[in-house]
Protein backbone atom coordinates (compact mmCIF):
# COMPACT_ATOMS: atom_id res chain seq x y z
CA UNK A 1 0.00 0.00 0.00
CA UNK A 2 1.55 3.49 -1.17
CA UNK A 3 1.37 6.09 1.56
CA UNK A 4 2.04 9.79 1.00
CA UNK A 5 1.72 12.99 2.95
CA UNK A 6 0.09 15.72 1.63
CA UNK A 7 1.06 18.68 4.01
CA UNK A 8 -1.13 21.26 4.72
CA UNK A 9 0.06 24.70 6.38
CA UNK A 10 -2.40 24.83 9.46
CA UNK A 11 -0.29 26.38 11.61
CA UNK A 12 -1.33 25.96 15.07
CA UNK A 13 0.13 27.70 18.41
CA UNK A 14 -0.23 25.59 21.24
CA UNK A 15 -0.11 26.87 24.95
CA UNK A 16 -0.11 24.89 27.44
CA UNK A 17 0.25 26.41 31.13
CA UNK A 18 3.60 28.76 30.94
CA UNK A 19 5.02 27.07 27.94
CA UNK A 20 4.93 28.25 24.39
CA UNK A 21 5.20 25.90 22.01
CA UNK A 22 6.75 26.52 18.23
CA UNK A 23 3.69 26.80 15.41
CA UNK A 24 3.33 23.61 13.94
CA UNK A 25 2.22 22.23 10.74
CA UNK A 26 -0.90 19.38 10.65
CA UNK A 27 -0.74 17.33 7.96
CA UNK A 28 -3.23 14.66 6.38
CA UNK A 29 -1.33 10.93 5.60
CA UNK A 30 -3.38 9.72 2.15
CA UNK A 31 -4.02 6.12 2.52
CA UNK A 32 -5.63 3.86 0.00
CA UNK A 33 -8.61 2.11 1.29
CA UNK A 34 -9.66 0.17 -2.04
CA UNK A 35 -8.20 0.91 -5.62
CA UNK A 36 -10.57 -1.22 -7.11
CA UNK A 37 -13.54 -0.27 -6.51
CA UNK A 38 -15.73 0.87 -9.60
CA UNK A 39 -17.58 4.49 -10.00
CA UNK A 40 -17.48 5.44 -5.96
CA UNK A 41 -20.32 7.65 -6.08
CA UNK A 42 -21.70 7.61 -2.53
CA UNK A 43 -19.90 7.49 0.68
CA UNK A 44 -20.75 7.19 4.24
CA UNK A 45 -18.51 6.95 7.51
CA UNK A 46 -20.26 5.04 10.68
CA UNK A 47 -19.46 2.05 13.26
CA UNK A 48 -21.36 -0.75 11.20
CA UNK A 49 -20.35 -3.68 13.33
CA UNK A 50 -20.89 -1.95 17.54
CA UNK A 51 -17.13 -2.12 18.11
CA UNK A 52 -16.28 1.44 18.60
CA UNK A 53 -14.23 1.95 15.16
CA UNK A 54 -15.78 3.88 12.46
CA UNK A 55 -15.96 2.25 9.07
CA UNK A 56 -16.46 3.28 5.48
CA UNK A 57 -19.55 1.74 3.44
CA UNK A 58 -19.57 3.16 -0.24
CA UNK A 59 -22.44 3.39 -3.11
CA UNK A 60 -20.59 1.72 -6.48
CA UNK A 61 -22.37 4.01 -9.31
CA UNK A 62 -20.48 1.85 -12.12
CA UNK A 63 -20.07 -1.06 -9.81
CA UNK A 64 -23.75 -1.47 -9.36
CA UNK A 65 -23.17 -2.71 -5.37
CA UNK A 66 -22.88 -1.24 -2.12
CA UNK A 67 -19.97 -2.58 -0.40
CA UNK A 68 -18.68 -1.67 3.60
CA UNK A 69 -14.96 -1.92 5.02
CA UNK A 70 -14.78 -2.89 7.89
CA UNK A 71 -11.87 -1.14 10.05
CA UNK A 72 -9.77 -3.38 11.64
CA UNK A 73 -7.27 -0.98 13.06
CA UNK A 74 -3.07 -1.47 13.02
CA UNK A 75 -1.05 0.90 11.92
CA UNK A 76 -1.78 1.93 9.22
CA UNK A 77 -5.42 0.30 9.56
CA UNK A 78 -6.35 -2.48 7.86
CA UNK A 79 -9.47 -2.62 5.80
CA UNK A 80 -11.77 -5.68 5.04
CA UNK A 81 -14.20 -5.18 2.22
CA UNK A 82 -17.58 -6.92 2.49
CA UNK A 83 -20.43 -6.59 -0.12
CA UNK A 84 -23.76 -5.43 1.31
CA UNK A 85 -25.90 -5.27 -2.05
CA UNK A 86 -25.51 -6.11 -5.73
CA UNK A 87 -27.77 -5.49 -8.91
CA UNK A 88 -28.74 -2.48 -7.12
CA UNK A 89 -28.08 -0.50 -10.88
CA UNK A 90 -26.32 2.88 -10.37
CA UNK A 91 -26.28 2.60 -6.84
CA UNK A 92 -25.47 6.87 -6.45
CA UNK A 93 -25.78 6.90 -2.55
CA UNK A 94 -25.55 5.26 0.87
CA UNK A 95 -26.11 6.44 4.35
CA UNK A 96 -26.88 4.67 7.74
CA UNK A 97 -28.95 4.78 10.76
CA UNK A 98 -30.67 2.45 13.16
CA UNK A 99 -34.20 1.39 11.16
CA UNK A 100 -36.00 -0.82 13.50
CA UNK A 101 -34.59 0.16 16.85
CA UNK A 102 -32.59 -3.14 17.83
CA UNK A 103 -29.37 -1.22 18.60
CA UNK A 104 -27.76 -2.41 15.38
CA UNK A 105 -26.47 0.02 12.08
CA UNK A 106 -28.66 -0.46 8.82
CA UNK A 107 -27.60 0.59 5.82
CA UNK A 108 -29.62 2.68 3.13
CA UNK A 109 -29.41 3.45 -0.13
CA UNK A 110 -30.08 5.06 -3.41
CA UNK A 111 -30.03 3.73 -6.81
CA UNK A 112 -30.16 6.35 -9.97
CA UNK A 113 -30.57 3.94 -12.53
CA UNK A 114 -32.89 1.25 -10.81
CA UNK A 115 -35.29 4.01 -9.83
CA UNK A 116 -35.33 2.60 -6.19
CA UNK A 117 -34.74 3.29 -2.41
CA UNK A 118 -34.16 0.79 -0.02
CA UNK A 119 -32.54 -0.10 3.15
CA UNK A 120 -30.72 -3.07 4.43
CA UNK A 121 -31.52 -4.81 7.48
CA UNK A 122 -27.97 -5.70 10.00
CA UNK A 123 -28.14 -9.08 11.34
CA UNK A 124 -25.63 -8.98 13.37
CA UNK A 125 -23.16 -11.77 13.63
CA UNK A 126 -19.21 -11.86 13.71
CA UNK A 127 -19.78 -11.82 9.65
CA UNK A 128 -22.98 -9.79 9.03
CA UNK A 129 -25.90 -10.68 6.92
CA UNK A 130 -27.78 -8.12 5.13
CA UNK A 131 -31.40 -8.31 4.42
CA UNK A 132 -32.62 -5.78 2.06
CA UNK A 133 -36.26 -3.94 2.31
CA UNK A 134 -38.01 -2.17 -0.33
CA UNK A 135 -38.83 1.74 0.60
CA UNK A 136 -39.63 3.14 -2.84
CA UNK A 137 -39.58 1.83 -6.29
CA UNK A 138 -40.23 4.00 -9.33
CA UNK A 139 -38.32 6.68 -7.87
CA UNK A 140 -36.38 8.11 -11.22
CA UNK A 141 -32.99 8.57 -10.74
CA UNK A 142 -32.86 8.05 -7.16
CA UNK A 143 -30.33 10.85 -5.82
CA UNK A 144 -30.53 10.47 -2.17
CA UNK A 145 -31.62 9.14 0.88
CA UNK A 146 -31.01 10.06 4.22
CA UNK A 147 -32.30 8.64 8.00
CA UNK A 148 -33.54 11.50 10.30
CA UNK A 149 -36.50 11.00 13.13
CA UNK A 150 -38.79 13.91 11.41
CA UNK A 151 -41.63 13.41 13.85
CA UNK A 152 -39.96 12.90 16.95
CA UNK A 153 -41.57 9.66 18.05
CA UNK A 154 -38.49 8.22 18.29
CA UNK A 155 -38.17 6.26 15.53
CA UNK A 156 -36.28 6.18 12.10
CA UNK A 157 -38.05 8.13 8.84
CA UNK A 158 -36.52 8.61 5.85
CA UNK A 159 -36.09 11.12 3.32
CA UNK A 160 -35.60 10.54 -0.22
CA UNK A 161 -34.46 12.90 -3.14
CA UNK A 162 -35.44 12.08 -7.13
CA UNK A 163 -33.46 14.11 -9.29
CA UNK A 164 -35.71 12.72 -12.28
CA UNK A 165 -38.75 13.71 -10.43
CA UNK A 166 -37.55 17.03 -8.95
CA UNK A 167 -39.10 15.35 -5.96
CA UNK A 168 -38.33 15.16 -2.48
CA UNK A 169 -40.65 12.77 -0.30
CA UNK A 170 -40.44 11.50 3.77
CA UNK A 171 -41.40 8.43 4.65
CA UNK A 172 -42.79 7.79 7.98
CA UNK A 173 -41.85 4.89 10.22
CA UNK A 174 -44.57 3.19 11.64
CA UNK A 175 -42.31 1.99 14.20
CA UNK A 176 -42.78 -1.64 13.79
CA UNK A 177 -40.96 -4.82 12.39
CA UNK A 178 -41.13 -5.47 10.26
CA UNK A 179 -40.88 -2.10 8.77
CA UNK A 180 -44.54 0.10 7.02
CA UNK A 181 -43.93 3.19 5.53
CA UNK A 182 -46.31 6.35 4.67
CA UNK A 183 -45.56 8.42 2.04
CA UNK A 184 -45.20 12.28 2.60
CA UNK A 185 -44.86 14.63 -0.15
CA UNK A 186 -42.78 17.93 0.67
CA UNK A 187 -42.17 19.33 -2.97
CA UNK A 188 -42.65 17.99 -6.46
CA UNK A 189 -41.35 20.54 -8.36
CA UNK A 190 -37.78 20.96 -7.06
CA UNK A 191 -36.45 21.31 -10.21
CA UNK A 192 -33.14 18.67 -10.87
CA UNK A 193 -33.42 17.81 -7.04
CA UNK A 194 -30.29 17.00 -5.70
CA UNK A 195 -29.86 16.92 -1.74
CA UNK A 196 -31.49 17.48 1.27
CA UNK A 197 -30.28 18.02 4.61
CA UNK A 198 -33.06 17.98 8.36
CA UNK A 199 -31.93 20.13 11.61
CA UNK A 200 -34.10 22.67 13.60
CA UNK A 201 -33.60 25.74 11.59
CA UNK A 202 -35.71 28.37 13.12
CA UNK A 203 -35.13 27.17 16.62
CA UNK A 204 -38.92 26.21 17.54
CA UNK A 205 -37.85 22.48 18.47
CA UNK A 206 -38.99 20.68 15.31
CA UNK A 207 -37.19 19.70 12.32
CA UNK A 208 -36.69 21.78 9.28
CA UNK A 209 -35.41 20.61 5.56
CA UNK A 210 -32.98 22.76 3.45
CA UNK A 211 -32.48 21.25 -0.05
CA UNK A 212 -30.38 21.40 -3.29
CA UNK A 213 -32.31 21.90 -6.80
CA UNK A 214 -29.39 21.53 -10.10
CA UNK A 215 -31.42 22.32 -12.66
CA UNK A 216 -33.21 25.43 -10.97
CA UNK A 217 -29.88 26.83 -9.35
CA UNK A 218 -31.87 26.69 -5.95
CA UNK A 219 -31.05 26.27 -2.60
CA UNK A 220 -34.23 26.43 -0.29
CA UNK A 221 -35.52 25.44 3.64
CA UNK A 222 -38.92 24.25 4.29
CA UNK A 223 -40.34 25.27 7.67
CA UNK A 224 -42.00 22.21 9.47
CA UNK A 225 -45.40 24.20 10.46
CA UNK A 226 -46.65 21.07 12.73
CA UNK A 227 -49.63 19.22 11.91
CA UNK A 228 -50.27 15.69 11.19
CA UNK A 229 -48.98 14.84 8.75
CA UNK A 230 -46.89 17.58 8.64
CA UNK A 231 -47.55 20.70 6.82
CA UNK A 232 -44.36 22.42 4.48
CA UNK A 233 -43.73 25.92 3.86
CA UNK A 234 -40.59 26.64 1.24
CA UNK A 235 -38.88 29.62 1.43
CA UNK A 236 -35.79 30.14 -1.29
CA UNK A 237 -32.63 31.10 -0.08
CA UNK A 238 -31.04 31.47 -3.48
CA UNK A 239 -31.91 30.64 -7.14
CA UNK A 240 -28.83 31.76 -8.93
CA UNK A 241 -26.58 29.19 -7.38
CA UNK A 242 -25.25 27.43 -10.57
CA UNK A 243 -26.08 23.84 -10.76
CA UNK A 244 -26.61 23.58 -6.95
CA UNK A 245 -25.52 20.25 -5.86
CA UNK A 246 -25.35 19.91 -1.84
CA UNK A 247 -26.62 21.48 0.89
CA UNK A 248 -25.63 21.68 4.60
CA UNK A 249 -27.14 22.57 7.85
CA UNK A 250 -24.91 23.85 10.02
CA UNK A 251 -24.16 26.87 12.75
CA UNK A 252 -21.13 28.22 10.74
CA UNK A 253 -20.28 30.97 12.94
CA UNK A 254 -21.07 29.47 16.39
CA UNK A 255 -23.94 31.98 17.43
CA UNK A 256 -26.29 29.51 18.27
CA UNK A 257 -28.39 29.74 15.02
CA UNK A 258 -28.22 27.41 12.30
CA UNK A 259 -26.54 28.48 8.93
CA UNK A 260 -26.55 27.01 5.38
CA UNK A 261 -23.64 25.62 3.57
CA UNK A 262 -24.46 25.14 -0.17
CA UNK A 263 -21.86 23.33 -2.47
CA UNK A 264 -23.05 24.28 -6.51
CA UNK A 265 -20.58 22.82 -9.20
CA UNK A 266 -21.19 26.46 -11.52
CA UNK A 267 -20.56 28.65 -8.46
CA UNK A 268 -18.20 27.08 -6.19
CA UNK A 269 -19.08 27.38 -2.32
CA UNK A 270 -21.05 29.76 -0.33
CA UNK A 271 -22.58 29.52 2.96
CA UNK A 272 -26.00 32.16 4.38
CA UNK A 273 -25.66 33.56 7.78
CA UNK A 274 -28.89 32.77 9.43
CA UNK A 275 -29.56 36.74 11.04
CA UNK A 276 -32.75 35.69 11.92
CA UNK A 277 -34.66 36.16 15.71
CA UNK A 278 -38.25 35.64 15.40
CA UNK A 279 -37.82 34.93 11.08
CA UNK A 280 -34.94 33.60 9.26
CA UNK A 281 -33.12 36.01 7.11
CA UNK A 282 -30.18 34.55 5.01
CA UNK A 283 -27.29 36.95 4.38
CA UNK A 284 -24.90 35.10 1.59
CA UNK A 285 -21.94 35.14 2.53
CA UNK A 286 -19.24 33.70 -0.48
CA UNK A 287 -16.05 31.48 0.22
CA UNK A 288 -14.50 30.51 -3.26
CA UNK A 289 -14.97 29.71 -6.82
CA UNK A 290 -14.17 25.85 -7.27
CA UNK A 291 -14.69 24.48 -10.41
CA UNK A 292 -16.66 21.43 -10.61
CA UNK A 293 -17.52 21.50 -6.34
CA UNK A 294 -19.73 18.29 -5.84
CA UNK A 295 -19.45 17.74 -1.87
CA UNK A 296 -19.10 20.22 0.57
CA UNK A 297 -18.71 19.85 4.32
CA UNK A 298 -18.27 22.43 7.01
CA UNK A 299 -16.01 20.59 9.87
CA UNK A 300 -13.59 21.12 12.65
CA UNK A 301 -10.50 20.09 10.89
CA UNK A 302 -8.13 21.56 13.04
CA UNK A 303 -9.48 21.52 16.53
CA UNK A 304 -9.70 25.14 16.91
CA UNK A 305 -13.43 25.46 17.53
CA UNK A 306 -14.28 26.66 14.37
CA UNK A 307 -15.65 25.50 11.02
CA UNK A 308 -13.20 24.74 8.02
CA UNK A 309 -15.06 23.68 5.05
CA UNK A 310 -13.58 20.30 2.73
CA UNK A 311 -15.26 19.81 -0.57
CA UNK A 312 -14.62 17.56 -3.48
CA UNK A 313 -14.47 18.73 -7.43
CA UNK A 314 -15.06 16.17 -10.06
CA UNK A 315 -13.92 17.28 -12.94
CA UNK A 316 -10.74 19.41 -11.39
CA UNK A 317 -10.29 16.19 -9.54
CA UNK A 318 -9.40 17.79 -6.64
CA UNK A 319 -10.19 16.89 -2.52
CA UNK A 320 -9.61 20.91 -1.38
CA UNK A 321 -9.89 22.81 2.30
CA UNK A 322 -10.48 26.29 3.58
CA UNK A 323 -9.05 27.06 6.73
CA UNK A 324 -11.26 29.69 8.99
CA UNK A 325 -9.28 31.57 10.45
CA UNK A 326 -11.80 32.69 13.20
CA UNK A 327 -12.58 35.97 12.53
CA UNK A 328 -15.38 38.10 11.70
CA UNK A 329 -16.34 38.47 9.05
CA UNK A 330 -14.62 34.71 8.43
CA UNK A 331 -11.58 34.56 6.18
CA UNK A 332 -10.64 31.66 4.29
CA UNK A 333 -7.38 30.02 3.66
CA UNK A 334 -7.38 27.58 0.63
CA UNK A 335 -5.65 23.90 0.66
CA UNK A 336 -5.02 21.35 -1.71
CA UNK A 337 -5.44 18.36 0.24
CA UNK A 338 -5.05 15.87 -2.92
CA UNK A 339 -5.58 15.25 -6.69
CA UNK A 340 -7.68 12.01 -7.10
CA UNK A 341 -9.09 11.86 -10.09
CA UNK A 342 -13.02 12.11 -10.42
CA UNK A 343 -13.02 13.25 -6.72
CA UNK A 344 -16.55 13.29 -5.71
CA UNK A 345 -18.06 11.31 -2.82
CA UNK A 346 -16.60 12.50 0.20
CA UNK A 347 -17.29 12.10 4.55
CA UNK A 348 -15.67 12.71 7.85
CA UNK A 349 -15.41 11.20 11.34
CA UNK A 350 -12.50 9.87 13.31
CA UNK A 351 -11.39 6.90 11.57
CA UNK A 352 -8.11 6.07 14.21
CA UNK A 353 -10.42 7.54 17.10
CA UNK A 354 -6.88 10.09 17.89
CA UNK A 355 -9.22 12.97 18.95
CA UNK A 356 -9.53 14.53 15.32
CA UNK A 357 -11.67 14.22 12.28
CA UNK A 358 -10.16 12.59 9.59
CA UNK A 359 -11.55 12.49 5.85
CA UNK A 360 -12.83 9.64 3.05
CA UNK A 361 -13.34 10.07 -0.66
CA UNK A 362 -13.80 8.64 -3.49
CA UNK A 363 -12.78 8.92 -6.79
CA UNK A 364 -14.95 8.62 -9.23
CA UNK A 365 -12.75 8.31 -12.39
CA UNK A 366 -10.19 6.29 -10.51
CA UNK A 367 -12.30 3.50 -8.97
CA UNK A 368 -10.36 4.24 -6.09
CA UNK A 369 -11.22 5.31 -2.26
CA UNK A 370 -8.71 7.01 -0.04
CA UNK A 371 -8.76 7.86 3.46
CA UNK A 372 -7.04 10.74 5.40
CA UNK A 373 -5.89 10.79 8.43
CA UNK A 374 -5.23 13.97 10.39
CA UNK A 375 -2.22 13.81 12.00
CA UNK A 376 -2.76 17.14 14.12
CA UNK A 377 0.57 17.51 16.38
CA UNK A 378 -1.94 18.70 18.77
CA UNK A 379 -2.74 14.94 19.31
CA UNK A 380 0.80 14.15 20.31
CA UNK A 381 1.11 16.74 23.20
CA UNK A 382 -2.20 15.73 24.52
CA UNK A 383 -1.18 12.58 25.71
CA UNK A 384 1.82 14.02 27.35
CA UNK A 385 0.85 15.21 30.98
CA UNK A 386 4.13 17.27 30.84
CA UNK A 387 2.56 19.30 28.21
CA UNK A 388 -1.14 19.26 28.72
CA UNK A 389 -3.11 18.86 32.23
CA UNK A 390 -6.25 17.34 30.94
CA UNK A 391 -9.50 18.45 32.53
CA UNK A 392 -11.43 15.41 32.30
CA UNK A 393 -15.62 15.51 31.73
CA UNK A 394 -17.97 13.60 33.49
CA UNK A 395 -21.68 13.31 31.99
CA UNK A 396 -24.42 12.48 34.28
CA UNK A 397 -26.21 10.38 34.36
CA UNK A 398 -24.49 8.03 31.60
CA UNK A 399 -26.10 6.37 29.43
CA UNK A 400 -28.80 9.57 29.51
CA UNK A 401 -32.08 10.17 27.98
CA UNK A 402 -33.80 13.25 28.14
CA UNK A 403 -30.82 15.46 29.79
CA UNK A 404 -27.30 15.24 30.68
CA UNK A 405 -24.98 17.19 32.62
CA UNK A 406 -21.14 17.95 33.22
CA UNK A 407 -18.98 17.74 35.86
CA UNK A 408 -15.49 19.12 34.88
CA UNK A 409 -12.74 18.09 37.15
CA UNK A 410 -10.86 21.19 37.49
CA UNK A 411 -12.38 24.93 37.68
CA UNK A 412 -13.46 26.53 33.99
CA UNK A 413 -14.75 29.65 33.37
CA UNK A 414 -18.12 29.80 32.15
CA UNK A 415 -20.37 30.44 30.03
CA UNK A 416 -18.55 27.58 27.68
CA UNK A 417 -19.97 26.56 24.16
CA UNK A 418 -20.54 22.67 23.97
CA UNK A 419 -20.87 21.08 20.27
CA UNK A 420 -22.76 17.56 20.22
CA UNK A 421 -21.53 15.46 17.62
CA UNK A 422 -22.81 11.78 16.58
CA UNK A 423 -20.19 8.84 16.42
CA UNK A 424 -19.61 9.26 12.41
CA UNK A 425 -18.03 13.17 14.12
CA UNK A 426 -20.98 15.45 12.34
CA UNK A 427 -22.05 17.97 14.34
CA UNK A 428 -25.52 17.55 15.72
CA UNK A 429 -26.30 20.96 17.51
CA UNK A 430 -23.86 23.76 19.77
CA UNK A 431 -25.15 24.34 23.33
CA UNK A 432 -23.91 27.23 25.50
CA UNK A 433 -23.70 26.50 29.11
CA UNK A 434 -23.33 28.74 32.43
CA UNK A 435 -22.79 26.26 35.27
CA UNK A 436 -21.62 22.47 35.99
CA UNK A 437 -24.65 20.50 36.04
CA UNK A 438 -26.82 22.70 34.18
CA UNK A 439 -29.45 20.49 32.02
CA UNK A 440 -28.67 20.15 28.33
CA UNK A 441 -31.46 19.44 26.06
CA UNK A 442 -30.74 15.63 24.49
CA UNK A 443 -34.07 14.52 24.34
CA UNK A 444 -34.42 14.75 20.17
CA UNK A 445 -30.95 12.36 19.77
CA UNK A 446 -31.87 9.12 18.77
CA UNK A 447 -30.21 5.59 20.93
CA UNK A 448 -26.52 5.50 20.39
CA UNK A 449 -22.97 6.82 21.32
CA UNK A 450 -22.25 10.26 21.00
CA UNK A 451 -18.94 13.04 21.39
CA UNK A 452 -19.22 16.31 23.13
CA UNK A 453 -16.71 18.74 22.73
CA UNK A 454 -16.25 22.01 24.13
CA UNK A 455 -13.03 24.26 24.43
CA UNK A 456 -12.39 24.67 28.26
CA UNK A 457 -9.52 27.33 29.56
CA UNK A 458 -7.90 27.38 26.00
CA UNK A 459 -8.10 23.68 25.67
CA UNK A 460 -10.56 21.62 23.25
CA UNK A 461 -11.42 18.41 25.06
CA UNK A 462 -13.83 15.57 24.03
CA UNK A 463 -15.60 12.73 25.97
CA UNK A 464 -18.16 10.55 24.78
CA UNK A 465 -21.38 9.53 26.64
CA UNK A 466 -24.77 7.22 25.71
CA UNK A 467 -28.04 8.18 25.02
CA UNK A 468 -30.50 5.18 25.59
Amino acid sequence: MQLFYTRVRLCVILLFGSLLLHSQDASFLTQTVDDNFDGPAGICVSDINNDNHNDIICAGLSANSIAWWQNQGGLPLEWKKQIIAEDFGGAIYVSAGDIDGDGLTDVLGAAFDDHELAWWRNDGGDSIEWTKYEIKQSFTNAHEIMPIDIDNDNDMDVIGVSAGLSTILWFENDGNFPVDWTEHTIVTNFGGARSVDAKDIDGDGDIDLAGAALSDHEIAWWRNDGGSPINWTKITINSTFTWAHKVQIVDMDKDGKQDILGTAFGNGLSWWKNDGVDTVIWTKQFVSYLNSAVIGWAIDTDNDDDMDIVCSAQDASELVMWENNGETPINWTYELIDNLSGAWPLDYGDLDNDGDIDLVCGGNSANEIRWYENDLLTNIHNNNEKLYNKIDMTFIPNPAHENVSIRFSKKVNFPISINIYNISGKLLSTQTIISEFELIDISQLSNGIYTISTNVNGKVEREKFIVN
